[in-house]
């Protein structure tokens, strides 16, 4: 599943090795925590599960070796997330995009 969306990116929208690399790790850490979670089909993700596993990333997972994400790269995760459901909606995968409704971490705000 992952891999046509990122085939996607690649061929359709001409997306740059870097997106891709980061997209490819942000979607591995994702179907991994999915499936820890008992869910193997896209179909079966719900709103709270991309929720939580944003929350997940803010945290960080010390025993698999992910520390605790800054805003900024906790939202470009959810950018790879919220773009393989909206690919799954589009490709007939899932009835409705589980992410939609999640919003990304708002960066903390710098002193002028």
């Amino acid at each position: 599943m992952a891999r046509g969306f990122l085939d996607h990116l690649a061929v359709e929208r001409g997306a740059a090795a870097n997106t891709l690399a980061a997209y490819r790790r942000d979607l591995a850490r994702y179907v991994t925590w999915l499936g820890d979670r008992g869910r193997t089909d896209i179909a079966e993700v719900t709103e709270p599960d991309v929720a939580e596993h944003l929350a997940s990333l803010r945290e960080g997972d010390p025993p698999r070796g992910h520390p605790p994400l800054a805003a900024a790269s906790a939202a470009r995760a959810l950018v790879a997330v919220r773009g393989l459901h909206r690919f799954a909606v589009r490709e007939g995968l899932a009835p409705v995009d589980a992410s939609a409704a999640v919003r990304p971490p708002a960066p903390p705000r710098r002193l002028p």
